[in-house]
């Protein structure tokens, strides 16, 4: 009798669980569990509990990442593994999602007219030695997202551009925005690179749907609107 060959059937080949780290490195951060992200800021384990153990451990403990985060250092130092520098680092990872969810529904009051602000800014700039332009982001109820601070120095086309200020613009997802520098003269009367500023900030708006309600000056004791003055 011939030997036959008897082809057995092959397994299939079971795909490689991802490492968190490599999850998030190919399918991005939103696919990770609550204990994979905290595999990642944890790192390591010990020689007794895996690292995935140790994220397990710290989530069945307090059920769920709201309650963990409010966990303080002692007690977080109570888990094997979890030594001082581990804690630390868990306790900054959530201040900074605390801090980036506060600045993402930062909303410091509505601005209901240009001389609002322009008696606000007079107080605060009076007496500023340099001149600084900023720009306050507005939503679409008026409400003050952010003031930031764009440039500090002398205002002229070639350092004060409007690419600077609707980047901020686009990042806050602001429907609105105005614009406000000083004079350390003290002086309000604005100077023909304001005004040609100010056309090329409200060109710019219009095109990326982002409107500029208002170019203020600020000068010492008082403050000028280029919108009421029917400058811009």
């Amino acid at each position: 009798m011939e030997n036959q060959v008897v082809i057995l059937p092959t397994e299939k080949a079971t795909p490689k669980k991802l490492l968190p780290r490599e999850l998030v490195g190919q399918q991005g951060v939103q696919v990770a569990t609550d204990q994979e992200l905290l595999q990642i800021i944890l790192r390591t384990g010990t020689v007794k509990y895996s690292v995935a153990e140790l994220a397990a451990s710290l989530l069945q403990r307090y059920d769920n990442l709201a309650f963990l985060a409010q966990a303080n250092l002692t007690q977080l130092q109570e888990f094997p593994g979890v030594g001082q520098t581990k804690a630390v680092e868990l306790q900054a990872a959530f201040e900074l999602g605390r801090r980036s969810l506060r600045q993402s529904q930062l909303r410091q009051g509505v601005v209901i007219s240009s001389g609002m602000i322009g008696q606000q800014l007079v107080e605060r700039m009076q007496g500023t030695v340099q001149e600084e332009l900023r720009a306050i982001y507005l939503d679409t109820k008026n409400q003050i997202i952010q003031e930031r601070l764009i440039f500090t120095g002398s205002l002229n086309s070639s350092v004060a551009h409007p690419r600077e200020i609707y980047h901020y613009a686009v990042l806050l997802s602001a429907a609105r925005l105005i614009v406000v520098h000083n004079h350390p003269s003290g002086q309000v009367t604005p100077s023909r690179n304001d005004l040609e500023f100010s056309q090329r900030l409200i060109k710019c708006g219009e095109l990326m749907g982002i409107q500029c309600l208002d170019h203020l000056i600020i000068g010492q004791s008082e403050y000028l609107s280029l919108r009421e003055a029917k400058l811009i």
